[in-house]
């Protein structure tokens, strides 16, 4: 029986690995040395209509196959019709599978790990049916922190982040920082914030992406506060007008979610900001028919009644099912 339940799991576990093509050898500038994949909307591979592209980036001790698992975004693309681009770290970079993002070396705009993702970004977008307006990024803890770097660096490129616990851009001045940051970040005033952001970048006048945040206030590996550094750097790059609370949930069989949304001036959100109670370091899922219902519980995600993944998308505007004619 034990040799049956090892078989299906292991049949389950290629087949979702199938969905993902291995370009890498298409990325002729890597200098991460980083592995990539792209999962192609099954339903809509033919239609010529320009789709968006989501990239997402694992968190330690993790890998692209099971992140695709856990969080349902290859479902959702298929749904709705979509790419995603799926880097992954190799253990000859990070013996844990972690992106390097506390070093300078793979964080610098065109250099090392984040140089990799540009490429990889610039491959897809010439490949590909993509509409690069539409292009987002989507990291979970340390591919969450990852994906901040992203959007520091390459502002003009991505439309909209979402960080599920990560932290604040430069969020430490060494290496031998990252660990007790991730526990318990310093304070930090909104001035030096946007100092960090604009680092990379120092002229830049355009816009920067929109910001989605979820994390959880039981979070033990990255606490909660980083989230909390993070959208008070994201609140220098905009001019908020507004904020409003609201509660998604409230009860006592599913963790209780509240969301602070902050809108410019043209009323526009501009940074969601969602809060879960007594939740720990993983991504929440709600296994079930799709859209509104998916993912897998994993080593790395839980069902928490709420599919994250999917608010994403909506939040996104991406949450509409496109038309297989060609325009």
């Amino acid at each position: 029986m034990k040799r049956i339940a090892t078989l299906i799991f292991s049949i389950g576990f290629l087949s979702v690995f199938a969905q993902m093509e291995d370009i890498t050898k298409h990325i002729k500038t890597n200098p991460g040395e980083l592995t990539a994949y792209i999962h192609k909307p099954k339903t809509q591979e033919k239609s010529k209509r320009l789709k968006p592209l989501i990239i997402a980036l694992h968190g330690c001790n993790q890998d692209a196959n099971e992140l695709a698992i856990s969080s349902g975004w290859n479902e959702l693309a298929d749904y709705f019709g979509y790419y995603i681009l799926y880097p992954e770290q190799k253990r000859s970079n990070n013996f844990v599978g972690c992106f390097n993002w506390f070093l300078d070396s793979d964080i610098d705009k065109g250099k090392g790990e984040i140089g990799s993702i540009y490429e990889m970004v610039s491959y897809a977008c010439k490949e590909y049916s993509i509409d690069t307006s539409k292009i987002f990024i989507y990291g979970v803890s340390g591919g969450g922190m990852m994906a901040v770097n992203f959007l520091a660096a390459y502002p003009s490129l991505i439309k909209s982040g979402a960080i599920l616990a990560g932290g604040s851009y430069k969020v430490i001045s060494k290496p031998s920082e990252a660990f007790s940051s991730m526990k318990n970040p310093k304070d930090t005033t909104q001035e030096e914030l946007k100092k960090r952001l604009y680092s990379q970048n120092p002229n830049y006048t355009g816009k920067f992406p929109e910001l989605i945040v979820i994390h959880g206030t039981s979070d033990k590996i990255v606490g909660y506060k980083n989230s909390e550094l993070l959208v008070k750097q994201w609140k220098t790059v905009f001019d908020i007008a507004s904020e409003k609370d609201s509660v998604l949930f409230r009860s006592s069989e599913i963790p209780s979610i509240s969301c602070r949304t902050y809108y410019d001036t043209n009323s526009e959100p501009v940074i969601r900001f969602y809060t879960v109670e007594n939740w720990g370091h993983y991504i929440m899922v709600s296994p079930g028919k799709i859209p509104e219902h998916g993912g897998k519980v994993t080593k790395h995600s839980i069902d928490g009644g709420f599919f994250s993944t999917y608010q994403i998308c909506r939040d996104w505007g991406i949450s509409t099912v496109q038309s297989n004619n060609s325009e």
